[in-house]
C-alpha cells in the first residue's frame, strides 16, 4: 500500500481531536493550530491531494536501451524490448498503472527521432514538426535523452539536434536529463562493478565530463559529493544533469540515482506518484526524510513565534501528521491507527484505534519544556527527532525513541542556523 489521497484527507480531518485533548489547550491555541496545521496541510496538498501522473518523454537512437530503461524505472515490464530499428519518426505512449500504489505514469517513447538526422547534423523540418506536435499533445514534464558510450563521442550532432529543437520550440521544450546507458561496455566481464575497478570508473567519468563539456555546462556538481561516478547535476534550467546506468541484468546499476534525479526535478504534483510507484525503499526513505526536514522547519517557525504555551498543541498536531506521513511513505496505509501504533510502541498507553488523549499525552512527554514558551530550537529538534524515530519504526521495524535522535537533531538545527 501507499498514501491514498482519500485516507490523507480523513487523517487531516481527525487532527482537531489532538487539539481538544492536548494539555493546556485553549480557544486561542486551537485557532493557532488551525493556522499552523493548515500551513502544513497546504504544503502537502499539492504533493498528495493534487497528485497526478508524471509525464516523461524519452529520446534516443535505436539500440541504446530506451525500453529497458523504462522497464527498469517502473520496476515492471511495460515497454517491448526489441532490436527493430525504426525508419520513421513516431512516438509510442505508455500509460503505466500501479493500482496498488495509487499511482500511474505517462511515458512517451520517441522512436526514430535521431535516425532522421543527416550525417551533417541537419534536422528535417518534418521531424521538428512531429516533435512539436508531440510536445503540444503530451506536455511532458521532462525529457530523458538516452545515449550509449560509443554514441557520446561519435554523436555530437545529437547534442546539436537537442539545441536546434530547443531553439525551434522555445518554452515548449522541457528540461533534459541525459542518461549514459550501457556503461558496462567500458568493462571486461571481470571488471564490474566500477566502484571496485578504478580504470572502468575513470572511463565512465571521462564520458560524463565529455557530455558536460559538449552541452556547455561548466557548473556541475557530483550527485554524490564523494563519488562523481554516479553522475552530475547541472546548474541550468535547460539541462538537469547526466547519469550513467547499467541495465543488462539485475541488480541494475545506478537506476536509483537516475530515478531520484528525475523525481527531484518533476513538478511537485507529479513527484509522489513517480516515487511511490517504484517499490524502492531508499527513494521513499529520502522522501520521508525530506518531509521530516520540511515539517521541522515549520515547527521552528511555530516555536519562534511569541505564543507562550499555546504553541504546544500546534506542535502535537503537526508531529502527529508527520508520523502518519512517514508511515504512508513506508507503504503502510496512512491512517490514525498506524500512527497510534507508533505512539504505543514508543511507550504510550496501548490504544485500539484512534484515542486522541492518549496520543496527545505521549507526544507531550517528548517535549522537554512544559508550562513555558517553546523555543524554535526545541520545536525543530523534537519534531525532527520524532520524524527520524518514526522512519526507523516504519521502514526498519526498529523501536528507537525520539530521545536517541535529539543530539543529532540539535546539530542539524545549529547547522541550518549557521547557514541561514
Amino acid at each position: 500500500m501507499a498514501i491514498d489521497p482519500e485516507k490523507f484527507r480523513d487523517f487531516t480531518d481527525r487532527l482537531s481531536e489532538i487539539a481538544k485533548a492536548a494539555p493546556m489547550s485553549d480557544k486561542r491555541s486551537k485557532g493557532l493550530m488551525d493556522t499552523a496545521i493548515g500551513t502544513a496541510i497546504s504544503d502537502m496538498e499539492t504533493l498528495i491531494n493534487e497528485s497526478r501522473a508524471p509525464r516523461l518523454y524519452v529520446m534516443g537512437r535505436s539500440g541504446v536501451g530506451k525500453s529497458s530503461l523504462i522497464n527498469a524505472l517502473a520496476n515492471q515490464d511495460v515497454a517491448e524490448v526489441g532490436s527493430v530499428e525504426p525508419t520513421t519518426v513516431e512516438s509510442t505512449p505508455y500509460h503505466i498503472s500501479f493500482s496498488e500504489r495509487y499511482s500511474s505514469w505517462d511515458v512517451i517513447d520517441s522512436r526514430g527521432l535521431f535516425e532522421s538526422v543527416s550525417p551533417d547534423g541537419d534536422v528535417p523540418a518534418d521531424t521538428v514538426d512531429l516533435l512539436r506536435e508531440d510536445l503540444k499533445e503530451y506536455r511532458p514534464d521532462l525529457i530523458l535523452h538516452v545515449m550509449s558510450p560509443d554514441q557520446v563521442r561519435a554523436g555530437k550532432e545529437d547534442f546539436e539536434t537537442i539545441n536546434q529543437l530547443r531553439s525551434e520550440l522555445g518554452s515548449l521544450f522541457p528540461p533534459v536529463l541525459y542518461c549514459l546507458n550501457k556503461v558496462d561496455t567500458h568493462a571486461a566481464p571481470n571488471q564490474w562493478p566500477p566502484e571496485d575497478h578504478p580504470e572502468v570508473a575513470g572511463k565512465i567519468k571521462r564520458n560524463l565530463d565529455f557530455v558536460a563539456d559538449v552541452i556547455g555546462e561548466e557548473s556541475k556538481e557530483p550527485f554524490e559529493s564523494t563519488q562523481p561516478l554516479y553522475g552530475y547535476e547541472f546548474d541550468s534550467k535547460a539541462h538537469i544533469g547526466v547519469v550513467p546506468t547499467f541495465l543488462l541484468q539485475e541488480p541494475y546499476w545506478n537506476v536509483e540515482t537516475l530515478s531520484w534525479m528525475l523525481g527531484s526535478y518533476l513538478p511537485e504534483s507529479a513527484q509522489l506518484q513517480f516515487f511511490q510507484a517504484q517499490r524502492r525503499e531508499d527513494l521513499m526513505r529520502r522522501f520521508s526524510r525530506r518531509t521530516t526536514n520540511r515539517f521541522s522547519t515549520i515547527a521552528a517557525g511555530i516555536g519562534g513565534a511569541p505564543t507562550p504555551v499555546a504553541d504546544l498543541p500546534i506542535l502535537l498536531g503537526l508531529q502527529f501528521l508527520l508520523i502518519g506521513l512517514v508511515g504512508g511513505f513506508s507503504c503502510r496505509e496512512m491512517t490514525p491507527e498506524s500512527a497510534s501504533e507508533y505512539v504505543s510502541a514508543m511507550g504510550g498507553t496501548a490504544v485500539t484505534g484512534f484515542v486522541a488523549r492518549s496520543i496527545a499525552r505521549t507526544l507531550f512527554e517528548f517535549v522537554p519544556i512544559a508550562g513555558a514558551a517553546i523555543s524554535a530550537s526545541v520545536a525543530f529538534t523534537t519534531t525532527w527527532a520524532l520524524g527520524r524515530s518514526a522512519e526507523q519504526y516504519f521502514f526498519d521495524n526498529e523501536t528507537i525513541s525520539p530521545g536517541s535522535f535529539r543530539d543529532q537533531a540539535k546539530e542539524v538545527f545549529e547547522t541550518r542556523t549557521d547557514d541561514g
